[in-house]
This record gives C-alpha cells, structure tokens and sequence, in this order.
C-alpha cells in the first residue's frame, strides 16, 4: 500500500485552491459556503422534479399527437391500420403513443417510426386479436430492414431501428401491403 501526502507549502497551497473551488462554486449556486451541500440538494431535487414533469408533458403530447394520426388510418379487410412517420418523439414517446392508438382503434395494426439525425426509430403494435395473423415484431424488422437496420419483438409490440432515414417513406408506404397480405 501506498500513502501520500502533502505537507508544508505544497498543503497551503492544495487549501487554497480548494478554497478557490469552493467559493467559485458557491458563486454559480449562489450560496456562501456552508450552504453548499444544501443548496446543491435542492438543485438535484429540483433538476429530478422538473425531468418528471417534462416526461408528462411529452407524454401528453403524444396522447394529443394521437388525435391528429387518426386521419391517416386505412382500413384492410376490416382491419384499421396506420402507418405514419412523427417527429419530434424518442422511443418510449413512439411506444406511448403506439399504445395509445392501438388502443383507442380497437382491431388495428399501428406502425410509427421517427428520424433524428441518421438514427431512425420503429414501433409496431397490433391489437391481442390479432396477433395470431399479424406479427408486430415481424413488421418492425420489415421496415427496419429497409432503413438498414434491425429488430423485432412480441406479436403485439415491437420496436426497431435504422440508419437511413431518406428510406423510411416508402418503407412504411409497405406496411400496408404487408400488413393485407398477412391478413
């Protein structure tokens, strides 16, 4: 085992630019010293409280973003299927709200897909009954095939990803056909 130490100038010296730290740090929290730890708790607690209330608030927009997606269903052979490309969403917003219209369409086939930079993300959702004819999981990698990507999932959810947006249009223009010959 091996045990240093400062001693002498080189002590005063390692006080000192502590003590430097520390009131520049007191400085951007705005706190003396022996408020520090305190005023620090806070901030966290209030950094966690507002990244709580900011995943509301997507999550509400999704819910909201639902509405307007409904205009686009197509019905097959009795079946309501949608796919659509959002903006603006991450993966767990793109499952919110896969869930939310696969709910709120009954016997559907939901298929959402999102593009930030050259990463495309893929959520597939297919009501219970008919997760016998058609499998999320299988229509997620379709479409993530196309956009030179991968993935899969259950028959009632699944999620994928890609690396080519520009191919994402007419990938999800196949999930119609697709989704008619599963049926």
């Amino acid at each position: 085992r091996r045990i240093e130490a400062i001693t002498g100038e080189g002590a005063l010296r390692r006080f000192q630019q502590t003590q430097q730290e520390l009131a520049r740090i007191g400085g951007v929290v705005r706190a003396p010293e022996a408020e520090l730890v305190e005023q620090l708790e806070k901030m966290v607690a209030r950094e966690k409280s507002l990244e709580h209330e900011l995943h509301q608030l997507k999550n509400k927009i999704a819910q909201s973003e639902a509405a307007g997606l409904e205009s686009q269903v197509r019905e097959i052979k009795g079946v309501k299927v949608l796919a659509a490309r959002v903006e603006g969403f991450d993966r767990e917003q793109l499952r919110t709200l896969t869930d939310s219209l696969r709910n709120k369409l009954k016997t559907a086939v939901v298929v959402l897909a999102t593009a930030q930079d050259s990463n495309v993300s893929i959520v597939s959702g297919v009501t219970k009954d008919l997760t016998s004819k058609v499998h999320a999981g299988k229509l997620a990698g379709a479409v993530a095939q196309a956009v030179g990507g991968k993935g899969g999932g259950r028959p009632d959810m699944a999620e994928a990803g890609g690396k080519d947006p520009s191919a994402l249009a007419g990938a999800l223009a196949n999930v119609y056909t697709s989704v008619e010959e599963m049926l």
